[in-house]
């Protein structure tokens, strides 16, 4: 710490002595770099310092600095999308430029932003486009880290074989130039798809291989991520003691590093060991752990995963009632993600439609200014030579340069005109984009719910009918009679688990009885799960209104009931319906942390875009009302 003080100070003493010039931007930028990870707001108004200087000395380098720079403190602060945006600058000036070695770093930045905001197909895209840049500038290092980040990406497209592929040439990269961190992070994530793809015996070779290179060269957290996969491929082979092993080094090194999602990983992991093996109060001692750490830190998926395990163990204790309950917090918990990813694709979707639309916006508008421009030109020629001509003519010249003024103002009133219908014609296709969207999502949930209830559940009913018939059939001792009675049991829990599921997806009550009834039922689900109380009322609402509309307002209210769950930390929650005067009004009331109302109203998150998408498409209004530490009230009205 103290050389990095002197190093500040024998910098900034270098910079008061220094001209403006080339050499002083490259002092700005070294100063900064200085303060990036205890000061980032200081490292940004350097690199600002850096960036007006180049642009007055014209110095191309030093504004690509600047942005390489910058770029990675935004990611520091956790401002993906200011880093993305500066990026893609970077990429301009760097074409510009025509550097191909700053620009295949430029580039490799940009798809560093589209992954850190899970766009993996635009960084996938990104990536495809540097690898021959790298190539051919013969830089193996960075070509290695770019096969190590496709990896990554088609892993979390689920495409295991292309992640195998870029995994491996990632390592046999890094182990030709020597680079041992390289090797490292190659192999752990080379791992992640093998395991996956079931090649798990090859996984754990690897992963042995990290683990005695990592304590060479003692590079803890690699320790601690190669300990925890070698666990989860163990419990693959069905070898639990040695995961048992891997998972207890992982939770040492996790409380060690302070890692709390690592930490959280390796109780649930030696959880599942331990019940596998018999061990239920271990078992549920690990497991009540790993919730609790989940729960204080409020990551969503553990928690999931945690009241799966849960509900694993009450089934081996026999304990149905408790299996059903933590069944149904865990698939609560699973509803919130899945609605939450499928609004991400949504508003990744809009935002390239949108991106498009501007693109084609700018074009139109450029061709519109040179005809302006042209017309302006053609016409200015013709007065110039009319009044050359005309000269004595005065009146003539006063009775053309007032047509001339009138002609313009019409032509100026035509382009307000034309550019009034160009918006609404936009505004139409977006709100037909909007349209199939939502008539979509809805359609594959109510088949997808169909067939899951009509088809596997039809076919486990009937395996449970068959089961009884043969019973009676047959001579059992005690034992073999208590295992058929337990697989009975079992088969009666999958088959309420599989309508479940598919009620979630397209409940039955919402077709059938209609809004209000399934909205009652919705709630009083939610608070049986224990996430926080749901008082639901309906006023008015006697009769049925269109049944598309009853459809948009129940995902409404459960995209408002997940935002709460997610971010109000509220302990309950008034759901209102009320019909009057030819509008339905839905109110949504919790008393959690509340919101800057300011601030939702400029958000660009998944959740509050997908209900403005909704209500858009319903010609309604939303209002919300709120303050931090007050709670949040939201107010949407339908016209039916």
């Amino acid at each position: 710490m103290g050389q990095d003080y002197l190093d500040r100070d024998s910098l900034w003493q270098a910079l008061r002595n220094s001209k403006r010039d080339t050499n002083q931007v490259m002092l700005y930028i070294q100063l900064g770099q200085q303060y990036e990870n205890n000061n980032p707001d200081s490292a940004l108004l350097l690199y600002e310092q850096a960036l007006n200087l180049s642009e007055q000395l014209n110095y191309t380098r030093g504004i690509i600095s600047y942005y390489t720079n910058a770029t990675y403190v935004y990611n520091l602060m956790g401002r993906y999308d200011t880093a993305l945006i500066l990026n893609l600058k970077s990429v301009e000036i760097a074409r510009q430029f025509g550097d191909p070695e700053r620009l295949a770093a430029c580039l490799g930045n940009v798809g560093a932003s589209y992954m850190e905001l899970e766009r993996h197909e635009e960084a996938l895209e990104t990536y495809l486009q540097v690898v021959p840049m790298y190539e051919q500038l013969g830089d193996r290092r960075r070509l290695s880290s770019i096969f190590d980040n496709l990896c990554i990406i088609y892993f979390n497209l689920n495409q295991y074989p292309k992640s195998i592929e870029y995994g491996e040439k990632s390592l046999r990269l890094s182990r030709e130039i020597n680079n041992v961190f390289g090797v490292i992070s190659a192999s752990i994530n080379l791992a992640m798809p093998l395991n996956k793809s079931g090649q798990v015996n090859k996984s754990v070779q690897i992963l042995t291989e990290v683990q005695a290179l990592a304590k060479k060269t003692n590079h803890q957290y690699a320790m601690l991520v190669s300990a925890s996969n070698l666990g989860d491929a163990y419990i693959k082979l069905g070898n639990f003691q040695q995961a048992k092993r891997s998972y207890q080094d992982a939770l040492v090194l996790a409380r060690k590093l302070n890692d709390l999602v690592s930490e959280v990983i390796a109780m649930r992991g030696l959880a599942i060991c331990q019940y596998s093996e018999g061990q239920i109060t271990a078992a549920e001692s690990n497991i009540n752990q790993s919730l609790k750490l989940a729960m204080d830190n409020n990551y969503l998926s553990h928690i999931g995963q945690a009241y799966s395990v849960l509900a694993e163990i009450s089934l081996l204790k026999r304990d149905f009632k408790g299996n059903v309950n933590y069944s149904i917090k865990s698939d609560s918990i699973r509803t919130v993600l899945l609605n939450e990813s499928v609004a991400r694709n949504i508003q990744n979707v809009e935002a390239k439609y949108e991106s498009r639309r501007k693109e084609q916006r700018i074009v139109e508008l450029q061709q519109q200014a040179e005809i302006k421009d042209l017309t302006i030109r053609q016409s200015r020629l013709f007065n110039y030579i009319l009044v050359g001509s005309l000269l004595a003519l005065a009146v003539i010249a006063l009775l053309a340069r007032r047509t001339y003024q009138q002609k313009k103002r019409l032509f100026e009133k035509e382009s307000q005109v034309q550019a009034v219908q160009i918006a609404k014609l936009e505004s139409e296709k977006q709100l037909l984009a909007s349209e199939a969207i939502i008539k979509g999502q809805e359609e594959e949930r109510g088949r997808l719910a169909k067939d899951l209830h009509d088809g596997l559940g039809g076919m486990l009913s009937g395996v449970k009918f068959s089961l009884t018939n043969m019973k009676s059939n047959v001579v059992l001792d005690a034992n073999s009679a208590l295992l058929f009675e337990r697989s009975l049991d079992m088969l009666d829990n999958s088959i309420a688990e599989l309508r479940r599921v598919a009620h979630n997806m397209m409940p039955e009550v919402l077709v059938k009885f209609g809004l209000t009834e399934a909205l009652k039922s919705y709630c009083q689900s939610v608070t049986e799960s224990g996430i926080f109380k749901v008082n639901f009322q309906a006023v008015g609402m006697d009769d049925r209104i269109d049944s598309g509309k009853e459809i948009i307002l129940y995902r409404i209210t459960q995209e408002l009931l997940n935002n709460v769950a997610k971010h109000a930390r509220a302990t309950e929650v008034l759901v209102q319906l009320a019909r009057q005067n030819g509008e339905v009004t839905l109110t949504v009331e919790d008393n959690g942390s509340g919101v800057d109302v300011a601030v939702l109203q400029h958000a660009a998150g998944s959740g509050w875009t997908s209900i403005r998408s909704r209500v858009d498409y319903l010609k309604g209004k939303a209002d919300i009302q709120g303050a931090p530490g007050q709670g949040t009230s939201v107010q949407i009205i339908i016209p039916v």
